[in-house]
Order: C-alpha cells, then sequence, then structure tokens
C-alpha cells in the first residue's frame, strides 16, 4: 500500500494502492459513514457528510477541530463514473463569501488486479502553502482510508434492548413509567421497537419462548434532559429508586422494570455536554 506524491507550485497528485477491488475504494468516497471513518486527518472529527451524488450535486463536510472549531468543506461534482472517477470542486467556507477559494479535485479509481490504486490530484490552490497545507492532510486522510476499508466494519449500534419475560406487561410499563411509544410491535405482541429523539432505537425482545430465553440486564443509559425532575416523576408513581451514581462527567439512577431488567437514567454534566455540543 505504498503512496507516492508529486507537486507542482499549486497542484499535487498523490498515488496509494488499497488491497480491494476499485468499487469498494468508490463506495468509501461516496458513502457518508465511510467518509466520517476516514476523512478527518489525525484528531480532527468528521461531524457532518452530506452528499448529493449527481453531476451539479453539491457536497459539505464538516470537520470539528481538537479545539472544538467546526471547519467545513463543500463543492459541486462536476464528473461521477463509477466505479473509475470523481471530480468536484473544493472550497474551504468562510464567514465571507468573498474569501473562499475554489480549487478542483480529481479521484481516479484503477484496477491493479486483487489491488486497486486511487490517484488524488488536487490543483488550482492559492499558492504553495495552501498546496503544502492539503498535502499533509491528504496523505494522513489516504493512510487513515486502509481501516475504513476493513471486511467487518462497525458503524455504530443499530438497535439496543432489553430480553423480558411478559412483552404486553414490559411495554405497559415504559409506556406508563417512561412515557415510550412503540414505533414497531413485533408479530404475536412479542415485543416493541422504540425510536428516540436521538435517532437510536430501543428494542423489548421475549414472550412465549420464540425468542431467546430471558435473562435480566442492566446495560441501558437513557438520556434525560432533567434527572431531578425524573426521579420526582418516579416518587410520585412510587416506582423505587434501586441505585443512585455520580461521576465526574455524569449523574445516573437506577429503577427496575417490570421485568427485572436495571433501567438507568442518565445526565451528563453540562462541562462534557459543552464538551461535545450537545448544550
Amino acid at each position: 500500500m505504498s503512496s507516492t506524491p508529486t507537486t507542482r507550485s499549486t497542484s499535487l497528485t498523490l498515488r496509494r494502492t488499497y488491497p480491494v477491488a476499485r468499487g469498494r475504494l468508490f463506495a468509501a468516497w461516496t458513502t457518508p459513514n465511510a467518509i466520517k471513518q476516514f476523512f478527518g486527518p489525525g484528531d480532527v472529527a468528521v461531524t457532518e457528510a452530506s452528499l448529493d451524488l449527481r453531476v451539479g450535486g453539491s457536497y459539505r463536510i464538516g470537520m470539528q477541530q481538537p479545539d472544538g472549531e467546526i471547519w467545513v468543506i463543500k463543492g459541486v461534482y462536476r464528473e461521477l463514473d463509477p466505479p473509475s472517477k470523481i471530480v468536484c470542486t473544493w472550497a474551504w467556507e468562510e464567514d465571507d463569501p468573498g474569501l473562499e477559494h475554489e480549487s478542483l479535485l480529481t479521484l481516479e479509481f484503477l484496477d491493479r488486479g486483487e489491488e486497486s490504486e486511487l490517484v488524488l490530484t488536487h490543483e488550482n490552490f492559492r499558492d504553495a502553502t495552501q498546496r503544502d497545507s492539503h498535502q499533509e492532510g491528504w496523505t494522513t486522510i489516504l493512510a487513515q482510508l486502509d481501516g475504513a476499508l476493513r471486511p467487518l466494519q462497525i458503524t455504530g449500534i443499530d438497535l439496543s434492548g432489553y430480553m423480558v419475560k411478559d412483552a404486553p406487561r414490559a411495554m405497559a410499563f415504559y409506556r406508563e413509567v417512561l412515557g415510550l411509544e412503540p414505533s414497531r410491535i413485533y408479530p404475536e405482541n412479542r415485543g416493541a421497537e422504540y425510536e428516540l429523539p436521538d435517532g437510536t432505537v430501543f428494542g423489548l425482545w421475549g414472550g412465549g419462548g420464540k425468542v431467546m430465553p430471558f435473562q435480566p440486564s442492566n446495560g441501558i443509559l437513557f438520556a434525560v434532559t432533567d434527572l431531578d425532575a425524573a426521579l420526582a416523576a418516579l416518587k410520585e408513581r412510587d416506582v423505587p429508586i434501586v441505585q443512585q451514581l455520580e461521576t465526574p462527567n455524569c449523574r445516573m439512577a437506577a429503577i427496575n422494570d417490570s421485568e427485572g431488567n436495571l433501567v438507568f437514567l442518565h445526565r451528563r454534566k453540562e462541562s462534557r455536554l459543552n464538551s461535545i455540543g450537545l448544550t
């Protein structure tokens, strides 16, 4: 997996080979979840990757710097030829649009037998200083791309939840005590899924011996906006608080659901929320 740079005063070319078919390589550059894995060089985290994959369509990628500042790169697709080539404009978003400078990025994906080669050409930089800065960033990104091409890629948690002994009873508990309405109820009333406001999905599974046998769990921490108010509401319903904990980053309290699972209500402390942009 070699990488070879070529530079001129206002352009650069990087070449690197990867042990995958070029279709997978092309897909990594056209899939938002994949871009979030490799596109932030070093300690930079990709917080947004919006792609309108058509000629004339635009893209926008937000990158959070170590100090918390968000830098945004944007552009327009000039050419899309799967799985061979991508050509797009490239410009850093500025508070004053008049200061933005548009360059041109070309990605070529070449078949090399059991491997594929990526040829990245970036041209029309403002000057050599801007070119050198981008060369450093691109070199890091292309090295990180190796990790995003692994055969087994975990990109998040699609669904987490609890096993239950009696699904209708458990669903009633989560509705009446925690205010959760199911977004999907399984056939034969064997459980449900709940789409939460932050986009995550919680599930209840069980009943009738048709799924995995019940065993109590304690692994879910539900985020609440006001833990003290939540605890007061539980006490009004005579729901016992099993445990309360405080750490440098958070506070939490646990209750038992109708099936014996330990359910945590969790609130991050304000300093932690600020650091991850949730306030």
